[in-house]
């Protein structure tokens, strides 16, 4: 989840890791995930995502999926969503 903290309480995919694309530390924290494993990234729409998607392949990260639609599709899908917590590492 790339949002920002405040967008990420008001509801994430289950187990998601919030890392704010806009945050001044975004690529160390990048930087920490195991760019071997596969990574799903996603947004509210699917702009911010699309950015973090080109930046983590640029990266080296082999296997990157962005979430087309983001949060926002996925919520209008009826599917879940937990809220709150804190999903930054």
């Amino acid at each position: 989840d790339v949002r920002t903290p405040g967008e990420y309480e008001t509801g994430h995919l289950k187990n998601a890791v919030n890392i704010n694309i806009n945050g001044d530390d975004f690529e160390q924290q990048l930087a920490k995930l195991d760019k071997t494993r596969p990574v799903m990234v996603y947004c509210r729409s699917g702009g911010r995502s699309s950015s973090a998607a080109n930046k983590m392949e640029a990266m080296g990260f082999t296997e990157v999926y962005n979430m087309d639609g983001g949060i926002m599709q996925w919520r209008d899908a009826g599917k879940p969503v937990e809220k709150g917590g804190a999903g930054n590492k």
